[in-house]
């Protein structure tokens, strides 16, 4: 029983740890979009604020997740390095923050698009374009999987360990921004048109199947260093292989879920975003079952 407490008590540590690191993100990203309050826009139901910090809540999560994995070496070390760890996924979330907006949707300022006015179809004014805010949330979390299976494992020294790490989330951001592409060249129509005409839909479309990805990638680079050219095969072949079941499940997932129609109709001509959500979720819910498998 004492051991037990013990456990618990230890637990609530890494717990707050974690806590605090959300924290310290939110500081982080409040001082990078100074040029406007987030927390007043939320208040003022901007949703694409809103979805913005989510993700990039739940990428924190998620790659601590990976920090807090592999053999104990006592609770105050532990402690210590899942610190090093959070402030090392801390800059890596921001820094890929930066890459993936500036490459991923081209020529739109995610920044500028989640607090400008829209005009609607019906003539309403929102404040927001959700599908900027829902693709940067599935960027956030598709990075928070990367960190995940790069900074988790055990194997090798500690400075090998941490080159790894900064290897394999380059090597994961890369093949993130990939797959985007081949997402982009494979769809019908232009879906960044799509996405800067607000078109929530869309952005459902891109950030759900980027998130799925990152569910294959985390795949990927988990496990034990094993040798920088194994484990650099490995990853290579892991992503190729996760690249292409994904994409042929994303044509198979359309025709069995969406009969009557199909994903492009539901996206381009009805921006159906339920349609949309139920695809995606089926999504993850195939790349979680291709990261189980591999």
């Amino acid at each position: 029983m004492a051991k037990m407490i013990a456990d618990l008590g230890q637990g609530l540590m890494y717990v707050v740890l974690g806590v605090f690191f959300i924290w310290l993100v939110k500081k982080v990203d409040d001082w990078r979009t100074r040029e406007f309050d987030d927390d007043i826009e939320i208040d003022n139901g901007n949703v694409a604020v809103g979805l913005r910090r989510a993700g990039l809540y739940l990428g924190i999560a998620v790659a601590l997740c990976g920090a807090m994995g592999g053999t104990s070496n006592g609770f105050f070390s532990d402690l210590f390095q899942l610190m090093i760890d959070g402030l090392i996924i801390t800059g890596f979330m921001f820094s890929s923050r930066f890459v993936n907006d500036y490459i991923m949707l081209g020529n739109i300022s995610n920044d500028q698009e989640c607090v400008k006015v829209i005009i609607t179809p019906d003539g309403k004014k929102i404040k927001g374009n959700s599908a900027v805010g829902m693709v940067e949330a599935g960027m956030s979390v598709a990075t928070g999987f990367i960190l995940n299976g790069a900074i988790s494992g055990t194997g090798g020294t500690f400075i090998e360990g941490i080159a790894s790490a900064v290897l394999f989330f380059i090597l994961g951001q890369i093949a993130l921004l990939l797959f985007g592409f081949l997402y982009q060249l494979t769809t019908p129509f232009n879906v960044r048109n799509e996405i800067q005409n607000n078109n929530l839909a869309a952005g459902i479309g891109l950030g759900g199947t980027l998130m799925a990805f990152g569910i294959i990638l985390m795949a990927s680079l988990s496990g034990p260093f094993t040798g920088w050219a194994h484990d650099t095969l490995s990853f290579c072949l892991y992503t190729v292989y996760g690249i292409i079941l994904l994409l042929v499940f994303k044509t198979v997932v359309g025709k069995l879920l969406l009969p009557t129609t199909s994903i492009t109709i539901e996206i381009k001509e009805d921006r159906n975003i339920a349609a949309m959500i139920v695809v995606e979720c089926a999504m993850t819910a195939v790349a979680i079952i291709i990261a189980f498998s591999m």
